[in-house]
């Protein structure tokens, strides 16, 4: 059995479309083995789709800002660079112009970065959220291990990337904290023990440990 599958991009107002052949894949069908997509089959397909897709919004990201938003008149391009684009199904290269500010109106630089405005991290947040999610469960080893089995980051990941990653988002959410508190009861020491229990259990994390249930005296 033959199977193509395409991929259609349809413009805003529907009067285009973009028709791209994937991928075409070779299946039997006299084994449970044979049934449906293969892991190998499903990587290479998110990769490709994942691709196409990236690299057609910001072409129109970059086609929205390539004339003045003052005047209209098309920007001349002073030259190219890439950029590489993390995300949960391949790291991609992305062509970056530079662009000339146009004339109409002073601006304190003569050219800029466009895709600098979108891409302002190297790594998308889904991947980001995948990392860390799994990070504070199993180490960074077996991270990468959980993370490669089922998604297309054999090259892309590996355990100092991991790592790095985890901090940045542990550094961001330290910083959304605001300032440190010692305590988050108000009043006399001496009075704290007639106040009522919290409801629910509580959990307090130890490096890396949990305690579970205070209140009930249940330590897991």
């Amino acid at each position: 059995m033959r199977i193509k599958l395409q991929l259609v991009m349809c413009s805003d107002d529907g009067r285009e479309e973009t028709v791209t052949d994937l991928v075409t894949l070779q299946k039997d069908s006299t084994r449970i083995e044979h049934l449906g997509l293969s892991l190998k089959e499903a990587k290479q397909l998110l990769t490709t789709i994942q691709h196409r897709v990236l690299q057609r919004q910001v072409d129109t990201f970059l086609d929205a800002r390539s004339t003045c938003q003052d005047c209209g008149t098309p920007l001349k391009v002073k030259g190219y660079h890439s950029r590489s684009f993390r995300t949960l199904f391949g790291t991609f290269k992305l062509s970056s112009p530079r662009l000339f500010h146009c004339r109409c109106r002073r601006r304190k630089t003569t050219s800029f970065r466009p895709l600098s405005t979108l891409l302002t991290e190297a790594v998308a947040p889904e991947l980001l959220f995948m990392e860390t999610k799994w990070a504070s469960l199993v180490s960074y080893g077996l991270t990468v291990e959980a993370l490669t089995d089922f998604l297309p980051l054999d090259v892309t990941l590996d355990v100092k990337t991991v790592r790095h990653d985890t901090l940045q988002v542990a550094e961001r959410c330290e910083a959304e904290l605001g300032e440190e508190q010692w305590s988050f009861i108000e009043g006399c020491p001496r009075e704290w023990g007639n106040l009522p229990i919290p409801d629910g259990p509580i959990t307090v994390g130890i490096d890396g440990g949990y305690v579970r249930d205070l209140m009930s005296g249940h330590i897991f």
